[in-house]
């Protein structure tokens, strides 16, 4: 049986400031958490946020990508020891979840639609280099477009973005893959790059993080957002991801500068619960990160305005025609909104 959530529960901002029990527990159970009237313009009349699908191990956690011709979302299951990550896809009608296999695609993680096809963050192994992979949903073939920085291995790329009025392919590339055991020690530093399929330009576009995650443009692609998930490092001595709240758990913005360069980096916002993760922008410009117990909203200015709450750790999700696909580890959500999200009129239609 389907467990469907509709409540709205308004948060009473100014208590949750000097009342820490209230603070702690406010956003306890699953629902929709209004901490802003302007979140009303996003929920509309009739949210729903149903669980779709729960497995005993964690199944749905990362990437997200809408496919026309198959009408499907495409994900990735989490990494654990002796275990690799497998490919998924649900059908947006059926809901069924389907177990994908393709040739090249090792360890995968982000995943973006490229030309029609889906673009896969392939992190690799200890024999095998971290790549993106291009695969057509289709006929299951694949074709690797870049695994290399001039020679020298990428880390673990983590997650990838098109910006579709350039062609150009924008990605993060941190250390995970060599922090869980499955990466040779990295030789790049936690970068953010841009390569462009067409003439083979790659360029460093950021750095100084501690640890690059999540990337996304807004709306009309004069921002870029970055999240730094420093915070979540793995424990080696215990095998586990710890968390340290001293260290970076932030969404940065940038200035995107004549469709290739990034300026004025500055905080945008700081994720009060978990690390914010895979991040998604909608058609009025809030922003909207996968975080410790759901999805968390902002609008513009960097103010938060609500949170979808799963109750538990949603690493990523996506946005299609019909509303927004929640990767929340053992269970896969169906949320229905008012908004659409920025690249819907780009990639479902």
């Amino acid at each position: 049986m389907r467990a469907t959530y509709r409540d709205i529960i308004e948060v009473d901002k100014k208590r949750q400031l000097v009342d820490l029990d209230y603070a702690r527990t406010v956003c306890a159970e699953p629902g929709f958490y209004l901490f802003d009237e302007e979140f009303r313009s996003v929920l509309g009349l009739s949210p729903e946020l149903t669980c779709l699908e729960t497995r005993d191990f964690r199944f749905a956690h990362e990437a997200g990508v809408y496919h026309r011709e198959t009408d499907s979302i495409y994900f990735t299951s989490n990494y654990s020891a002796g275990n690799p990550i497998k490919l998924y896809r649900v059908h947006c009608e059926s809901y069924e979840v389907e177990e994908l296999d393709y040739s090249g695609v090792i360890q995968a993680n982000g995943a973006c639609q490229h030309k029609g096809n889906i673009l896969y963050c392939a992190q690799g192994d200890l024999t095998h280099p971290s790549s993106l992979m291009e695969v057509n949903p289709v006929t299951g073939e694949t074709k690797t477009l870049i695994n290399n920085f001039f020679g020298r291995e990428f880390s673990s790329i983590n997650d990838v973005v098109v910006h579709h009025e350039t062609g150009d392919i924008w990605f993060t590339d941190p250390t995970y893959g060599f922090e869980q055991g499955f990466k040779k020690e990295p030789v790049l530093p936690n970068q953010v790059y841009r390569f462009s399929p067409e003439t083979g330009e790659l360029c460093v576009v950021a750095d100084q993080f501690d640890m690059c995650n999540g990337l996304c443009f807004n709306h009309d692609y004069t921002k870029m957002y970055v999240t730094d998930t420093g915070a979540v490092k793995m424990d080696k001595e215990k095998g586990i991801f710890t968390h340290n709240p001293k260290n970076p758990s932030v969404i940065y913005e940038y200035d995107v500068v004549d469709s290739k360069r990034l300026f004025n980096k500055r905080v945008f916002a700081f994720c009060d619960d978990g690390i914010p993760d895979g991040i998604k922008c909608d058609i009025h410009g809030n922003v909207y990160s996968g975080c410790g117990h759901g999805i968390h909203v902002w609008n513009a200015a960097g103010a938060l305005i609500g949170k979808i709450i799963t109750g538990e750790v949603c690493a990523n999700f996506c946005f299609s025609a019909s509303g927004m696909w929640i990767f929340s580890e053992f269970h896969l959500f169906f949320c229905s909104l008012a908004t659409r999200g920025a690249l819907v009129n780009v990639e479902c239609y």
